[in-house]
């Protein structure tokens, strides 16, 4: 057999050997499809390894199925090692046939401890992935394979009795080969035998394979566990029920407890029952010197000398590997007295407890949580600190393989129970971005109610920092989450409560578990709303607030979300807190598409309303409450039969619009804002909502064209308005001239620069012509607005330079004084249609009016009267042709 050079031992090569018509080494069959060899390299493993032949699994012999391991030496002095790996497979025709991959190195790298510890490796080839298997393949580093093999040699389920009756029959016949009775597929109870016994008991190495036999007799392996018919031929049986001696069995009992990695292997194999059972012996008494001493030290018995050891260097570093393998349970005990006795001179031996029980507990705490819990409140009480804690943490991080879960569960609750900061230790900066959201959720949920709330918060900001940098989307597991937990209102409310938290910092942590579930943007609510608290008064609606603050920027979720929050009977005070993260705009344009649906009206004009707006910010919010016809779908919808309900709704409107004040304190809508919303129109309860908030100087005008509506409403023509309101037009036209004259005011006294204006189709000079009404605008069907404003009318409003009359006297003596007779008739006949346009306007035209008897119609004859100024003319018979007449009535009836 060729020999080849050394291997390196830092390096650890591949070979793949299956069927094929074409294999690297040349012709057909089975041999090597793939490699990290060179062409040298691999012919000489070719003929080492027969192609792949030189081992058989047992599946060929009609033996049950498994994938077979192995680990055999070749070389003069065994330098080469090879580990194996067989699994069944078929040839090109159908015929069974095998696939191996092979690692080839040195032999202290590649032996039965690697390919024992790799039983589960990914990276073995499977005949399913092999023709994605390219020919050249990477060789792999020793140091991080022998690492992962490590990671595999879990003992935690081997069977104790069973391990000792195996290495009870290897101590009897130290120096044979053997055939283990078991299943091949038992691989850790086999790795548990390896690991204590390779390179100790016998000369030979000891080479293995499970389920496979070789094909040459010179490669006879010491260990095999296969269900073959030959198996047995020249080999001792080993069983999990040991041997008839009982001495041995002792001493195998001795070795099964104790961990591989105290062992202190001996300078040479040991070749007899004898020395084997010494060397076990000796290396249970090391292995519980140690802890003796710390038993002394706790009863107070240690000489100087042993205490001086037990505190030294040499003392701590064979402490540090008996307690890492020793039961936490002894561990604990020990921990507890040591506390309780507190015995001096021994710092350093204090300090080497409690950091191994620190590290024990982030090993082993998957065994058993409760017992490891206790080991960890003991090394808490010998004062382990956060900064120890934190270098234990560190260490046992940078050694693990792989992170699971059960990894995460024992660092954090490691941390959080010695003091640990996870928002400032290294380590935790590391951790928490491998673990999911729903993780982190999870893990705030259970500690906001804890001493441990600001750990909970750190978690939920990891876990939202951790969504910021990926595709923003939402999570399904943080759903079901939101969905169990409502909205998480629970662990919010914890963590403001503790933490002492602003609104805005609640806000935000909402904002972090509904982009978690949701993504960002929100684009269907109702799930969202699903989630929320069932008992939203218990929870005084902050989730309601809170969302609302989340979906700011979307006008339709935000009333949605309102709408569903006053269903639940929300206060004002809710709904107004949460309509407040829109713009006045967006409120007015919502409103006006919840058709049918009013309730929100009433905190939407109470938001408006207390708003400091600029004047470009009024002038926007009034455009908008024009454009959507002041909510006239929403109003006439709501109450298509209560027209008291209909006028403080537009009430509620035109206040929070304007923000006008109240007429009785000289506030109000002014006139300019009057003839704005008259121009446009509206139904009876619109127009007197106008007039109850016009201010003093716009009352009239507002009256008159609300008057004018509903002569119109009626289908009364023009002319008959006209003449009806004849009396209020000229009244509010002469006491316009009288403000108008042109005496100077007194110096020093500034005078008001606002008078009644004269509205279009008011005559300019005689009185008598009707022929233009003072509003001219079509007729208009009630309940509807006609927003398409006539052409802008002249302005018939005084000039500003125009100055009243200065008297001495008390203004209602000057106005009393200044009347004539003729605009004492005039403002008679104006009070009373006033009186009639308040009676038409009460009684509406929402609803039809009752029947009523037709009463006698009675004959006015007019007779002249001069005017008080200048007489009548009259015509040839007498009748006056012209000037205003008093009626005289008679006692004439027509039926």
């Amino acid at each position: 057999m060729t020999t080849g050079p050394l291997p390196a031992p830092g390096r650890v090569d591949q070979i793949v050997f299956a069927w094929s018509d074409r294999l690297l080494a040349g012709g057909r069959g089975l041999g090597p499809v793939a490699t990290s060899l060179g062409t040298d390299g691999l012919r000489v493993w070719n003929e080492r390894l027969a192609g792949g032949d030189v081992a058989v699994g047992q599946w060929l012999s009609g033996a049950a199925e498994c994938a077979a391991l192995g680990a055999l030496r070749f070389g003069r002095q065994g330098e080469h090692g090879a580990a194996l790996r067989l699994v069944p497979a078929r040839d090109p025709n159908g015929r069974p046939s095998q696939l191996v991959h092979a690692l080839v190195g040195s032999s202290s790298v590649v032996n039965a401890a690697l390919v024992l510890g790799l039983h589960d490796w990914p990276e073995w080839s499977t005949p399913d992935r092999l023709d994605a298997t390219p020919s050249d393949l990477e060789a792999l580093e020793a140091t991080a394979l022998r690492a992962r093999a490590r990671a595999g040699l879990d003992e935690t389920s081997v069977r104790r009795d069973a391990l000792a009756g195996l290495v009870a029959g290897v101590l009897a016949a130290p120096c044979d080969s053997y055939l283990a009775e078991i299943s091949p597929d038992e691989v850790g109870l086999v790795a548990a035998l390896v690991r204590r016994l390779d390179g100790v008991a016998g000369t030979a190495p000891l080479t293995m394979l499970l389920g496979a036999q070789v094909t040459r007799p010179e490669l006879r392996p010491r260990l095999l566990a296969a269900g073959l018919p030959d198996a047995r031929n020249g080999r001792t049986p080993l069983t999990a029920s040991g041997g008839a001696d009982p001495d041995v069995a002792r001493v195998a009992g001795l070795l099964a407890d104790l961990p591989p990695a105290s062992l202190t292997r001996p300078r040479a194999p040991l070749t007899t029952t004898a020395a084997l059972a010494d060397w076990v012996e000796a290396e249970h008494q090391r292995a519980t010197g140690v802890l003796d001493l710390v038993d002394r030290a706790i009863a107070g018995t240690l000489d100087e000398p042993t205490r001086r050891y037990l505190n030294g260097r040499d003392g701590q570093e064979r402490l540090r590997a008996e307690l890492r393998n020793a039961g936490m349970a002894q561990l604990t005990d020990r921990l507890l007295r040591w506390t309780k006795a507190n015995p001096p001179g021994l710092s350093e031996a204090a300090r080497t407890l409690r950091q191994v029980a620190a590290d024990r507990y982030l090993t082993d705490a998957g065994e058993d949580r409760d017992t490891a819990d206790r080991l960890l409140q003991a090394a808490r009480r010998m004062d382990l600190t956060a900064a120890e804690a934190g270098r234990v943490l560190a260490n046992w991080y940078a050694g693990l393989p792989k992170v699971t879960s059960a990894d995460q569960y024992s660092a954090v609750y490691f941390a959080l129970g010695v003091g640990i900061d996870p928002a400032s230790d290294g380590t935790f900066a590391r951790l928490l971005p491998g673990m999911k959201a729903a993780s982190l959720l999870e893990w705030s949920r259970v500690l906001a109610p804890s001493d441990h709330v600001k750990a909970a918060l750190h978690f939920m900001r990891a876990a939202y920092r951790q969504w910021g940098r990926g595709d923003r989307r939402g999570d399904e597991g943080v759903r079901a989450l939101m969905r169990e937990t409502e909205m998480f209102h629970e662990t919010i409310h914890d963590i403001v409560s503790a933490c002492g938290l602003r609104t805005e910092d609640e806000n935000e942590l909402y904002r972090t578990v509904v982009h978690l579930a949701y993504g960002h943007p929100v684009t269907d609510l109702a799930p969202v709303l699903g989630a929320l608290p069932a008992d939203a008064e218990a929870t005084q609606f902050r989730p309601w607030v809170a969302l609302a603050d989340v979906l700011g920027g979307d006008r339709a979720h935000v009333f949605q979300l309102a709408a569903q929050a006053r269903r639940r009977k929300a206060p004002p005070t809710v709904l107004e807190e949460m309509l407040g993260v829109l713009s006045s705009i967006d409120l007015i344009q919502g409103l006006s598409e919840q058709s049918g649906q009013p309730g929100l009206l009433e905190p939407v004009c109470r938001v408006v309303g207390k708003r400091t707006r600029t004047p470009a910010e009024q002038r926007a919010t009034c455009d908008a409450a024009l454009a959507g016809r002041f909510l006239a779908g929403l109003v006439e919808g709501a109450w298509p039969d209560e027209p008291g309900k209909r006028f403080r709704a537009y009430s509620f409107l035109l206040q929070a619009v304007y923000q006008a004040g109240d007429r009785a304190d000289g506030g109000g809508l002014t006139r300019a804002e009057v003839e704005e919303l008259v121009r446009a129109g509206g139904t009876g309860p619109f127009l007197l909502a106008v007039v109850a908030h016009a201010g003093p100087d716009a009352v009239v005008p507002a009256l008159l064209h609300a008057a004018h509506r509903h002569a119109a409403d009626l289908g009364l023509p023009s002319e008959i308005a006209e003449f009806a309101l004849r009396g209020p037009h000229r009244a509010a036209e002469a006491r316009t001239a009288g403000r108008t004259s042109a005496a100077p005011a007194h110096a020093g006294t500034q005078q008001p620069q606002h008078a009644q204006p004269a509205y279009q189709g008011q005559p300019a000079g005689d009185g008598s012509s009707r022929t233009a009404t003072a509003f001219p605008e079509p007729s208009i069907p009630p309940q509807q607005f006609s927003f398409n404003p006539p052409p802008a009318r002249p302005d018939h409003f005084p000039s500003g330079s125009e100055e009243e009359w200065s008297d001495d006297r008390h203004p209602i003596v000057v106005w009393i004084t200044g009347r004539t007779v003729q605009e004492w008739a005039i403002a008679v006949i104006g009070v009373g249609a006033l009186v009639l346009l308040c009676l038409l306007l009460f009684g509406g035209s929402d609803e039809a009016p009752p029947p009523r008897r037709v009463a006698p119609t009675v004959t006015i004859t007019v007779a002249p009267s001069a005017s008080p100024t200048s007489p009548a003319p009259t015509t040839g018979t007498g009748t006056p042709s012209g000037g205003d007449r008093s009626p005289q009535p008679t006692t004439e009836k027509t039926p």
